[in-house]
C-alpha cells in the first residue's frame, strides 16, 4: 500500500504528506501494451491480494479497487492506493441513499445495490483488474456504452467468464479470476491462503517483466516529447530578446546538497499540469533548475516530463542557441540516457554541441 508520512492541518485545512509514485497507473499500462503476460498479472494480483489482506486485517475496505489506482513504479513494485472511499468495517455508510461509490465496471453487484461493503467487494474489484490485464478488455465491454448498461450488465450477466474461452494464460489463474467476479460474494476466494499460494506459483519471473515493462514504457515517454520538442523549433516565428543568464547557477554541480533530499517538495499531477501549461520565456528557467534537481535526485520519470514542456517553450520563444535552449536539451538528453535511449540522447548531445560550436564561432 502506499506510504503515508504524515498528516496535519494548515489553517483548518488537511492534509497528507504521501509517498511519491514514479512510474504508471496499471489503466496505463495496458492501455499502452494490451493483455499483459501471466506472470506479470500474477504478481501484480499477487501485491494487490497482500495489500488488501492488510487493509482488512486493520479493519479497512478500500471500495474502489480499479486499474487506476494501482500504481506500478520502474521497479516493478505494485503500490495500492487511493483509499479516498475507504471507510471502516462495519462504519456506517455515509454516502446519500442510492449513491454509488466507485466504478461500476470494478464494482462488485452487491455494492451496486447497496448492500453493506466487505472484504469480498474488494476481491471483486481485483478480479475485475485481473480480467482487464489478461484480455486487454474492460470487463463489462465498451466504455463507451451508456452507464445504466453497464450497470446492467453487471447485475446480471457479470463479467464474461475466462476459463474455457481465452487460450494461452494457466487455467488456474482464469479459474481464480471467474471465481473474484462471481455474482455472490460467498463464492468468491479469500485474500490469503490457497489464493496467494496460487499466485506465487505464477508470478516467477513476474517482477523482473514488469519493471522491464515500466522502464520501456517510461523510456518511449521520453522519447515522444523529444521528438514533440524538435517539431516546436519548426514552429518557432520570432527569438526572443536573450535574458541575462547565469551559467554556473543553471547547472548545478553533480553533487550539490539538497535543501532536503530525504523529502523533496513535489507537486500533484494536476498542480503540474498548471504550472507546466502556464509556462513563458520569463520562467523556463526556474522550471529548468527543478528539473536538474529532479535528475540528480534519480526522479527521472518527472524530471522528463517537466524538460519536455521547458525545451519546446525555450525553442520557439528564446532559439536552439540560446544558453537556456542548450541546458534544457543537455539535461534532457542525460534523462534519455539513463532512461535507456542512448541513441537519442547521442542524437540530442550533438545538436547541443553543434549549436555550441556555431555560437562559439560568431562570438569570435
Amino acid at each position: 500500500m502506499v506510504t503515508l508520512y504524515d498528516a496535519g492541518l494548515v489553517e483548518g485545512t488537511p492534509y497528507l504528506v504521501m509517498q511519491v509514485l514514479d512510474g504508471l497507473s496499471l489503466a496505463e499500462l495496458v492501455q499502452r501494451t494490451g493483455p499483459l503476460p501471466a506472470p506479470v498479472v500474477a504478481q501484480v494480483a499477487l501485491d494487490v491480494v497482500r495489500g488488501l489482506a492488510a487493509a482488512h486485517e486493520s479493519g479497512v475496505l478500500h471500495r474502489d479497487v480499479k486499474p487506476s489506482n494501482i500504481g506500478i513504479n520502474r521497479g516493478g513494485h505494485v503500490v495500492l492506493h487511493d483509499f479516498g472511499l475507504a471507510r471502516l468495517a462495519g462504519e456506517r455508510a455515509i454516502t446519500r441513499t442510492g449513491e454509488l461509490v466507485g466504478t461500476p465496471q470494478f464494482m462488485a453487484p452487491e455494492a451496486i445495490r447497496g448492500a453493506a461493503p466487505s472484504p469480498a467487494a474488494d476481491l471483486y474489484g481485483l478480479g475485475a483488474c485481473m480480467y482487464l490485464m489478461l484480455t486487454g478488455e474492460l470487463p463489462l465491454g465498451d466504455a463507451t456504452v451508456d452507464y445504466g448498461a453497464i450497470v446492467d450488465r453487471a447485475l446480471g450477466d457479470g463479467v464474461p467468464r475466462l476459463a474455457g474461452r481465452l487460450q494461452g494464460p494457466p487455467r488456474e489463474l482464469l479459474d481464480l479470476v471467474d471465481r473474484l467476479c462471481a455474482q455472490d460474494p460467498a463464492d468468491r476466494p479469500g485474500p490469503t491462503g490457497t489464493t496467494e499460494e496460487m499466485l506465487e506459483r505464477h508470478a516467477d519471473g513476474g517482477r523482473d517483466t514488469l519493471a522491464a515493462l515500466l522502464a520501456g514504457q517510461v523510456r518511449d515517454e521520453a522519447v515522444r516529447s523529444l521528438h514533440e520538442a524538435a517539431g516546436s523549433l519548426h514552429e518557432a516565428a520570432a527569438l526572443a530578446e536573450e535574458p541575462e543568464y547565469d551559467w554556473e547557477e543553471a547547472v548545478p554541480h553533480p553533487r550539490a546538497e539538497l535543501a532536503d533530499p530525504l523529502h523533496p517538495p513535489t507537486l500533484s499531477d494536476a498542480t503540474r499540469r498548471i504550472v507546466l501549461s502556464s509556462m513563458t520565456p520569463r520562467n523556463a528557467l526556474s522550471r529548468q533548475r527543478e528539473a536538474v534537481n529532479l535528475v540528480l535526485r534519480g526522479e527521472l520519470q518527472e524530471a522528463a516530463r517537466m524538460l519536455a514542456a521547458v525545451v519546446p517553450v525555450c525553442l520557439s520563444s528564446l532559439g536552439p542557441a540560446h544558453p537556456t535552449t542548450l541546458i534544457s536539451q543537455y539535461w534532457q538528453a542525460v534523462c534519455l540516457a539513463r532512461l535507456g535511449a542512448g541513441d537519442k540522447a547521442v542524437e540530442l548531445l550533438a545538436r547541443v554541441n553543434r549549436q555550441v560550436d556555431q555560437r562559439r564561432g560568431s562570438e569570435r
